[in-house]
């Protein structure tokens, strides 16, 4: 078992870190081909300063956080599913603000050990909305959806070549999981500050 989780996070790691210096030229390859624009200057920029942060790092370093992250992740996409599917009696909003407390945190530095190659234009996705009165738990669904398609993105796993549009879904489903746990953090948070209600709710006579 220990091996099996050393191995995955070999594969997450040296995947990344040793594809990094080919993966934008390759990328811009198959968007020229696709007939879609190159990247983006910023993009540039930051995938290489994700890629020069990794190298100065002791690999033996980055592959434990990427294994416990992974690991860690997997075990806080259980608990949201339970929370997603919880009624309004058993809701814990402090428990809920914690997982995705850590959800957001672990996923940051994932995104930055494994200097995934930026996410294709058709892979970018908007979850900048807001949630309101009762969608909580649906969002917390969606949040769970998210983290099924990260954590069980066959690019983790496959001993093959890379496959560039698996690694582009890979980091769009991590943006996007980013992007959403923290608005669903700040959402439970005012509901555990408001009793559980949502804020329009604490207004209401």
């Amino acid at each position: 078992m220990k091996q099996d989780r050393i191995s995955f996070a070999t594969r997450s790691l040296f995947l990344f870190a040793l594809a990094a210096t080919s993966v934008c030229a390759t990328a811009s390859t198959l968007r020229a081909q696709r007939g879609q624009p190159d990247l983006t200057v910023r993009e540039h920029q930051m995938s290489s300063l994700e890629r020069e942060k990794t190298r100065k790092r002791e690999p033996i370093e980055l592959l434990a956080e990427v294994n416990e992250d992974m690991g860690r992740l997997k075990t806080l996409n259980q608990e949201i599913s339970a929370q997603a599917a919880a009624t309004d009696q058993q809701l814990n909003y402090k428990s809920i603000v914690d997982n995705l407390t850590e959800i957001n945190k672990r996923s940051k530095r994932l995104g930055s050990d494994l200097a995934l190659p930026p996410a294709e234009k058709e892979e970018k996705r908007n979850v900048d909305k807001d949630v309101g009165k009762d969608a909580l738990q649906p969002a917390l669904l969606e949040l769970n959806k998210l983290l099924d398609s990260f954590l069980n993105n066959s690019i983790f796993t496959d001993t093959g070549a890379v496959d560039l549009h698996l690694a582009a879904k890979a980091r769009a489903d991590l943006d996007d999981i980013i992007a959403l746990s923290e608005k669903l953090r700040k959402s439970a948070d005012k509901r555990s500050k408001g009793g559980g209600k949502s804020p329009s709710e604490k207004k209401s006579p």
